[in-house]
Parts: structure tokens; sequence; C-alpha cells
């Protein structure tokens, strides 16, 4: 299943652009922006990518 982004339904798995990447203990946190302007934070642990916080659009 799918998640999208709530205020424009871009696909959560094609983030629009990367702001920022960071090594973590916990795998690799993404700062991303959606189409739409939202800014939203990612963590990628091996397992998984999850959307952990979404902000508004811009």
């Amino acid at each position: 299943m799918s998640t999208r982004c709530p205020h424009c339904g871009w696909p959560d798995e094609e983030p629009f652009r990367i702001v920022s990447r960071h090594r973590t203990c916990d795998g690799l946190t993404v700062w991303s922006r959606c189409s739409c302007g939202s800014l939203q934070v990612r963590v990628l642990d091996g397992a998984c990518t999850r959307v952990v916080a979404r902000g508004r659009p811009a």
C-alpha cells in the first residue's frame, strides 16, 4: 500500500526534492520537499522508509 501527501496527493515513495540527508543511529534521516512545498522527514532503517513528520505547504 502506498501513501500519498495529504495536501496534494504526490506519492511518498517519490520525494520531489531532497533537502538534506544525515546518518543517525537509527539509519538515515532524509529531509525532503513535496511538490506542494510541504517539508517531510523520512527515516530509512533498512527494513522500510517511513515519513515521520510532515509540514504544511509553503
